[in-house]
């Protein structure tokens, strides 16, 4: 696996990966009652090859919703993430295309961390669970809020900007963390169930520790989402000033907004999960279905206490149970 250079160890690597995934998905499929399909092809990509398919599906996802960048923008785009602090991040990472049902993986993870490969990938056949049992109106508030999101900025209309920050955008942030959650609670039940024990243990480790470093970023975001004080401070800024004040500024504004909630969905695996595990255990696949559709956690205090959400979860929920 070190030399994933070499062609011959790429295929037996990508073979390796295949025939794991593949069994992976199975017991899925066993455990949750859930029928999915497997990815269409696994693709181990350097780098720059990883980004550019991933700008490709964000741009894609985009255009499907009228939210049109010209090809210069995008190329903008992909040098901004190939150049920015979150290429170490794209070290460690996969993602799969539900256009054409591509697995991407990064070679450098199987080349520096090997050891990472089986819950990466795993965490991928969880979201390609969940987009087959959810429901496929579950994604349209998503879509609709970054059309508005991108309306607005293309208007330079800071006010409108920061009520979306201030409310929807957060509310989306914390069912995005939630979802995420989802997805490393189902990947690793999966996993125990499978004989790989030791590994999902440590994983779960890692995931507790990681939660209890990021949490406060979430009840960062549940206080200006209660008080707006500071939503409010800036829009009175921005009214006051609005003859003095260049767009280039309020840009600015919006950016760094946007920059730090960006930073909460980089680590939102390690928030949602403690919360999600809860669920999963507790109410199994059925109870993960109800909270993301139906009664989402929009709350840090359910993050960070996960038995208050359970509580709060048991009266709507016996309905379906």
């Amino acid at each position: 696996m070190k030399n994933v250079n070499d062609q011959k160890d790429i295929e037996s690597t990508k073979e390796w990966i295949n025939q794991t995934l593949k069994e992976i998905q199975r017991k899925m499929v066993e455990l949750f009652d859930i029928d999915f399909t497997y990815f269409r092809d696994v693709k181990i990509l350097r780098q720059p090859e990883l980004i550019k398919q991933l700008t490709q599906r964000m741009r894609n996802g985009l255009e499907e919703n009228g939210v049109v960048y010209t090809d210069i923008q995008w190329i903008q785009i992909c040098e901004i993430l190939s150049k920015s602090q979150a290429t170490g991040f794209f070290e460690n990472f996969a993602f799969y295309n539900p256009k054409d049902e591509v697995l991407y993986i990064n070679g450098k993870m199987i080349a520096n961390h090997p050891e990472k490969i089986i819950s990466v990938c795993a965490h991928e056949l969880s979201e390609k669970l969940l987009s087959t049992y959810l429901s496929s109106s579950s994604g349209a508030p998503k879509q609709a809020l970054v059309k508005m999101l991108v309306e607005a900025e293309k208007a330079s209309n800071a006010e409108k900007l920061y009520e979306l920050l201030s409310d929807e955008y957060i509310d989306m942030v914390f069912l995005t963390v939630f979802k995420e959650g989802c997805c490393e609670a189902i990947a690793l039940q999966t996993l125990r169930n499978m004989g790989y024990e030791i590994e999902a243990a440590s994983m779960d480790e890692d995931l507790q520790m990681g939660h209890s470093k990021c949490i406060n970023l979430l009840f960062e975001i549940d206080i200006g989402k209660r008080s707006q004080k500071g939503v409010r401070k800036v829009r009175t800024r921005l009214h006051s000033e609005r003859r003095a004040a260049p767009a280039t500024d309020e840009e600015k504004l919006v950016k760094e907004a946007l920059r730090g909630y960006q930073i909460i969905k980089g680590v939102s695996y390690y928030l949602g999960y403690p919360l999600a595990k809860a669920v999963l255990e507790k109410h199994g696949i059925k109870g993960i279905k109800f909270a993301l559709e139906e009664h989402p956690p929009l709350e840090a205090e359910y993050f960070a206490n996960p038995q208050a959400y359970l509580t709060q979860l048991e009266k709507p929920i016996r309905v379906i149970e």
